[in-house]
């Protein structure tokens, strides 16, 4: 690293921006602060940022919707995302929308410095008990295929019959889905499915080389 400090593009607010730009300064990164994303997005504003740090003031729940307009906006520039506390369906979603780090905030003072060095470097980074998450989603046949159906907009019900399942069955399988993809309902779960870029429609909208096809009911 150069003497020169590299500039990070920080979006946060309060005391959690204090504590952020005070961490990265002690690891060797200028901090260039903006109160939220639009701030930068909007303008089309990173400035000489070599990567961007987003702080959420609570789990990361949100972080999606922040995340994605910044990886497609400042496509060089890996995003960290800092949050109050992170459960394991939210490392998932988080990756899935483009971050390339995760932090808990807590854990900054001795993680931000190795999470942004090694994003840099074109890693990714989360916390060690997450490690799973950073791996693609690994499906069963099951699974493809009821998420295949929910994406045609097929219902519970529809899908039990349509399967031969009982429905509760259909949610259980949803429910492990649904983890694994780090989404929380059927709409995030199609979303994700149908988004081009995540790549994961392969083998849930086509089982066995043929396109699922919605019954008459489905297609209501």
């Amino acid at each position: 690293m150069s003497n020169e400090p590299q500039s990070i593009g920080l979006i946060a607010t309060g005391q959690q921006r204090d504590a952020l730009a005070a961490v990265l300064l002690e690891e060797g990164f200028a901090s260039a602060c903006h109160d939220s994303v639009a701030a930068i997005v909007d303008v089309g504003e990173s400035g000489s940022a070599v990567a961007i740090v987003v702080g959420v003031a609570d789990t990361a729940s949100s972080v999606p919707a922040l995340i994605e307009p910044l990886t497609k906006r400042f496509v060089p520039a890996p995003v960290v995302v800092v949050c109050e506390s992170v459960q394991r369906w939210e490392v998932r979603s988080a990756l899935a929308a483009g971050a390339a780090g995760v932090v808990v905030h807590d854990d900054i003072s001795r993680s931000l410095g190795p999470c942004m060095r090694a994003v840099l470097a074109g890693q990714v980074c989360v916390p060690r008990e997450h490690w799973r998450q950073v791996e693609p989603p690994v499906l069963s046949t099951r699974e493809k295929q009821i998420l295949g159906l929910v994406v045609m907009g097929y219902m519970n019900g529809q899908i039990a019959e349509q399967l031969f399942l009982a429905e509760s069955t259909v949610k259980s399988h949803l429910s492990s889905a649904f983890g694994k993809l780090g989404v929380r309902s059927r709409n995030e779960a199609v979303n994700l499915i149908l988004d081009p870029e995540r790549g994961l429609g392969m083998g849930i909208l086509a089982l066995g080389g043929e396109p699922l096809e919605p019954t008459p009911a489905a297609a209501r």
